[in-house]
């Protein structure tokens, strides 16, 4: 019960940094968005193709970002399970003596 405030904070952090991934992806999608628009009334197509790539690139950049935020969550939680069990099953143990 002690580690219930914890574990409900981590939870919070947790969201949070997923909250804050989806925000990011959304902002993304509208730039992405802005950007066909842009293209579509801007004269040239080089100018196009050049944002575009620019913007493609920075989005890759960001993936890769949000990628390692997921993988690190992944082995945070991965590290969680294995504590939680460990502690189940020292109080398993406990008990039966």
């Amino acid at each position: 019960m002690i580690d219930q405030p914890i574990q409900k904070g981590k939870q919070m952090t947790d969201d949070s940094r997923f909250d804050d991934i989806y925000l990011r992806l959304n902002e993304l999608t509208e730039d992405v968005a802005n950007l066909k628009i842009q293209a579509g009334t801007i004269g040239t197509s080089q100018v196009a193709v050049a944002r575009t790539l620019s913007l493609a690139t920075g989005l890759a950049s960001d993936m890769r970002e949000v990628k390692a935020d997921i993988r690190e969550m992944k082995s945070e939680i991965r590290n969680l399970n294995a504590g939680l069990e460990e502690v189940l099953r020292l109080l398993r143990g406990g008990s039966s003596s």
